[in-house]
Order: structure tokens, then sequence, then C-alpha cells
């Protein structure tokens, strides 16, 4: 499954490659969160409250009345994430602040972990800072306490030459029942398939920015289908998410309608 991603620096979408240089400033994150919501769930990122620069709340509290959202970025303390969860959030996401005492205040099944990663090593604020510590062994501090986890390969944050797809199926296992979602290098709706064979999510930026990755195609790449003519069944629904009937989909026609809207 695709998580379609905002990351937030001075009230506008942005892209950065590595975590560091600003690569795209696509403006107002608001009619890109309307596209996006036909994914499903919207990855909502603050860097500036992560860097300790600020915040783009009055922003994140627009996006989460248009789509379904899972926030991070400078989510350091329960009280702020609940705020967030009564905001409208879906999920919260927490970095530092993901430790026993904690995540026992928070609903688990709506918490992720963020394990952001340079070259294996954990990193925080912002990915500034090096902690010493490798994504196992937090995993492992954190088992039981959380409903999923967010693996951020920041050396390929934004560079679009794919993931560490050699690592995903230990962290699959390492996660138990929770759900893993891999951030940094997807590139292609064919690295998403894999991730979803591997029992992973794929949180995707740049592709989808830069005109590499079609949302359609992105949606469509995890499908199966046991029919011989390779259709798969459809439910289609209104904006109320009342059922209008049942059609047969391919990847053409995902992609158009996602294209359309219609």
């Amino acid at each position: 499954m695709i998580v379609p991603s905002i990351d937030l620096q001075g009230g506008a979408a942005v892209q950065l490659v590595g975590g560091e240089r600003l690569a795209i400033d696509a403006g107002d994150p608001v009619p890109i969160a309307r596209r996006f919501r036909l994914a499903g769930e919207i990855a909502v990122i603050d860097l500036d409250a992560a860097m300790g620069k600020g915040s783009n709340r009055a922003t994140i509290e627009r996006l989460v009345r248009e789509a379904p959202c899972r926030v991070g970025g400078g989510i350091r303390d329960a009280e702020t994430a609940l705020r967030w969860l009564d905001a409208g959030a879906r999920k919260v996401i927490l970095g530092t602040a993901a430790t026993p005492e904690i995540l026992s205040q928070l609903p688990r099944d709506r918490v992720i972990a963020a394990l952001d990663a340079r070259d294996g090593e954990v990193v925080v604020e912002g990915w500034q800072r090096r902690t010493g510590r490798g994504i196992h062994e937090r995993m492992r501090e954190l088992d039981g306490l959380v409903g999923g986890y967010l693996v951020t390969f920041v050396e390929r944050e934004g560079r679009l030459g794919g993931t560490n797809m050699d690592q995903v199926k230990d962290l699959v296992a390492a996660a138990g029942s929770a759900r893993v979602t891999i951030a940094g290098g997807v590139t292609t709706p064919e690295d998403i398939a894999q991730l979803d064979r591997l029992g992973a999510d794929a949180q995707v930026g740049m592709a989808l920015y830069s005109g590499r990755m079609d949302l359609g195609d992105a949606i469509a790449a995890p499908l199966r289908t046991d029919r011989a003519d390779g259709l798969w069944p459809t439910v289609v629904v209104d904006e109320q998410g009342r059922a209008l009937g049942l059609v047969y989909s391919s990847a053409e026609s995902v992609r158009e309608a996602v294209r359309t809207r219609r």
C-alpha cells in the first residue's frame, strides 16, 4: 500500500534530498492533500517542528479536515500527541518521544514510531543528531507499545534511487504484529508491489512530486487477482463513502479514475 507524504516547511509542501537540501517547493499543501487522499491515509510531517525551527500547526489543522492523516514532526510529549488525535489525526508519528513512559498514555493502535536511520544508525531532531543505536535495538525497546513503525532510510530520501529492499524482510519480522512503513528511495510502482509482498507499506514523496510515479499506478501496484482476465473487483463509493455499485477494474482504469477523480 502507498502512503503519500506531505512534508511541511514554512507552510509549504516541500521535498528535501537526504533530509537536507531543498529540491522541490510544491506550495499550498491543501490541493495536494485532496489529490493524495484518493490513496487513503496521508503522512503529514512538520519539518520545522521536528528541527525546532517553528511550527506548521495551522496548516496541519487544515489538512486533517481534508484527508485522513498520520501526523508527525515535533511531537515530544503525550499531551501534544493526544491533541493531534483529538484534532482529527488518524495516527501520530513519534520519534524521540517514543518511550515506554509516553507510549503508555496513548492508544497503541494509533501510534507509529519513527525510526529514521542514516547508514543503519537511528538519527533524531530532524535527522541532525546521531544516537549510536540501530533500528532493531529500538524495535526491541518498543515491542508491544506501538501499532506501527515508520522506517526512513535517510541517505536515500529524495534521491529516486530505490530503497533498501534487502533489509525489509528482517524489519517486518522484528516488528511482530506492528505494521512497517518504509520511506526513502521508493521510486516505482514495482517498489511498492515488492514492499507489499514483503509485508510492508511504502511512504512516497519525491517520486510523486517529480512525476516519476503516477498516483493511480501506485495505488494499483499491490493489487492482485485470481481472475483470468486480470481484473480486480472494485466497490465504487461516493464522497461520503456510500457504496454505489460493483465494477471490475484494470490498471488503466484505476489510473484514469485517479487522474479524473471519476
